[in-house]
Formats: structure tokens, sequence, C-alpha cells
């Protein structure tokens, strides 16, 4: 008899503690996860911080915290991680009452991009462990992956082409009167520039820069869309770093560019413009109106954009297009644009196994082959 009463009585505390702990487990409970900075470079390691409170005086004995991450974010360390189309973390820890845990995990900026955070999962139980009790909070935090930056001597065709045509087609010479500063030496700069003053103090070339009486800027069309049956987008990011590395590039050496893309902003839906040229950087803001085109989300027809956007460049700007497209649908849309602008280059990203395109005998002249590793395999 005494057996069965101290059974019952068990049974009644156990039905007691679980009623309470389904009532009062998740009051003042809090949890959050965040990014260690809100912009981060292309390959960067940052942290993704976890930040669990129990505020109360009943003791947690296991806490179980949840969040899906993209497959951008590489976790250097993968225990607790499940991969498929995206990552799942799990971290599981005991809370003390009024207490507080904060976790950092390392993770590697594999691709651009912007990505958010915006729901995370905790699920605890009873101090029987009975059942589980789960809550889902919101979340608030987001990261902005900058494009790749290409190395220079990747670029370093596509500059001196730049460069030369600028120089040759410019209409009012610099002010060799004109004194604007120094800079490092580039290899396309004239022996007669270097500065030999200021090569000896700073031990390496350096050159003077002599102010312009007439600006001449560069206008970047990129073209996103797809370049083949199977909407691979691997030439397509490799697109977006190329036009950022090379306004990068321009900005550093003191040409103004402007940008305008048929990409789609991840947030605002709108096609991605920069169209305030300025010579002395903005490098972040452009590079953060490239990391937030959504290639998902559809891009305007090419043709559009140059209806809409070439009013917006200068009649004697420098027109670079870069497209890995080439098909018989978008070159009359530049042989056209060729027309309006005969100042133009068309820079197309292709793999290096990948054949010649044919093309117009207008367009060869104002072409240039630019290649990368891999396949769309």
């Amino acid at each position: 008899m005494k057996l069965i009463v101290f059974l019952v009585i068990l049974a009644i505390l156990a039905i007691a503690e679980l009623i309470f702990y389904r009532t009062h487990a998740l009051d003042d409970l809090t949890l959050r996860v965040t990014f260690s900075k809100p912009v981060a470079s292309f390959g960067e390691v940052i942290e993704v911080i976890e930040v669990a409170e129990n505020n109360k005086r009943l003791p947690l004995p296991f806490v179980l915290l949840k969040f899906e991450s993209p497959t951008s974010l590489e976790f250097l360390d993968m225990t607790n991680s499940t991969l498929s189309d995206l990552v799942y973390r799990e971290d599981m820890l005991t809370m003390k009452p009024n207490s507080r845990h904060t976790r950092r995990i390392k993770v590697k900026c594999a691709r651009r991009g912007y990505y958010s955070f915006v729901r995370v999962n905790l699920t605890t139980s009873d101090i029987l462990l009975m059942e589980k009790i789960t809550r889902t909070f919101d979340n608030d935090a987001s990261i902005t992956i900058l494009p790749e930056l290409i190395p220079l001597p990747d670029l370093q065709t596509l500059l001196s082409i730049t460069f030369s045509d600028i120089q040759q087609r410019r209409t009012l010479l610099t002010d060799p009167f004109s004194f604007a500063g120094i800079r490092e030496y580039q290899p396309w700069d004239p022996m007669r520039s270097i500065n030999w003053t200021a090569t000896a103090k700073a031990g390496d070339f350096m050159v003077n820069q002599n102010a312009s009486t007439s600006t001449r800027q560069v206008s970047i069309f990129l073209n996103l869309e797809f370049y083949n049956i199977k909407e691979s987008v691997a030439l397509l990011e490799k697109s977006i770093s190329l036009a950022y590395s090379y306004a990068y590039e321009l900005n550093s050496a003191g040409i103004p560019s402007q940008i305008f893309t048929n990409g789609r902003d991840a947030i605002t839906g709108n096609p991605v413009i920069d169209a305030l040229a300025a010579e002395n950087g903005d490098n972040i803001r452009r590079g953060l109106a490239l990391a937030r085109i959504d290639l998902t989300a559809g891009v305007v027809p090419f043709s559009d954009l140059i209806d809409e956007y070439l009013s917006s460049t200068g009649a004697n700007d420098y027109i670079v297009v870069i497209s890995p497209k080439y098909d018989a649908t978008f070159r009359p849309v530049l042989l056209n644009l060729k027309r309006k602008r005969p100042s133009l280059l068309w820079v197309w990203p292709c793999y290096r196994t990948t054949a010649m395109p044919e093309m117009e005998s207008e367009l060869r002249s104002d072409f240039m082959r630019w290649e990368v590793k891999g396949n769309d395999r």
C-alpha cells in the first residue's frame, strides 16, 4: 500500500513538474543569432554569434539551438551541422538559472550575396525529459558579402585597352602645369611621368598625376541574361566580380565610371544601377549594390536596359559591355549600341575550353575574350 501511495505521489509530482515547465520554461527566455559584421569581403572569415539568455530562476536541463544558414557561409567546424540545400546548425547546452550563453562560430564567406537570419529555433524540456518544448524566435540579422575582387594581373589586358582608348580619344590632353598628386606606377604609365624623388623616398616607382581639362568616364553595362539553356550562373557570378573589380581599379586610377546592370536587387526588386560616377572611390557602395543582385529573381531584357539608360551616359563615354551571352538575340542589340556609341568594347567572359563565337565583322575589332577556369557541368 505504501508503495502505491509513493508511486501516486511521484506521479502527481511528475505531472505537476511537467505542467509547471510547460507553462514557464519559455518565460524570460531570449535567443538571437547575429553576424560579427554587417559587410564582409569575399573569402573573409567572420563569426556567427549565438546568444541565449535564461532570465529566470528556473533551470533548463537541456537547450537545443537551431538555425538555417545558406551554403554560401561555409562553417569551418561542421560539428553539429548537416548540409543539404542549406546548412542546418544545432547546438546543445544546459542553462542554469539567470544565465547567459554566447557561442562564436567561425564561417567563411564563400559567395557574393545578401543573406539574413529571420528565424531561429529553441527547444528545451522539463527536468525529467518527458516532453520537448519548442519556440521559434523572430531574428533580424543580415550580412552582405561583397563580390570577389579579381587579381590585378587578370585585369591587365582590359585595363590596358581601356586606358589606351581613353588617352587616344581624349579631346583635351592633361595639363602638364596642373599637378593633381602622386600615385603608384602602373604598367600603362609613360616613363616620363615617373617622379624620381618620390620614387626614391617610397622605394617603389611613383608617378605624377596631372589634372585633365576634360575628364572622360567609363560606362559599364553588365548583362546577366542566361548564356545557355541550362541557365547556369557560374559565368554570371564571374561577370559581376569582373564589373566590380574593373570599376574598383578605374576608381583607383582616378577614372570616373558608372555601372548599369539588368540584374535585380534582392531587397527592392529593381535593376541594380550605380550611375554616380566618382573619381575617388565609392567602391564599397558599388560592391554593396552588386552584392545584392539576386540571380534567381530574373532580369530586365538587355535591350530594355540600353534603351532606358544609354541616355544617362555621355556621348564621349567609353562603353564597356560585359556579357557571357553572345547568341543571335544579343548581338543585334550590341550592333545597334555600337552604331550609337562607336567607342565600345564587348568583354566576353568564357571558359578556356569554349570555342570562339560567331560574330559580325563590325564587332571583331571591339571584342575581348576574358577566360576563367572551370566549366558548367
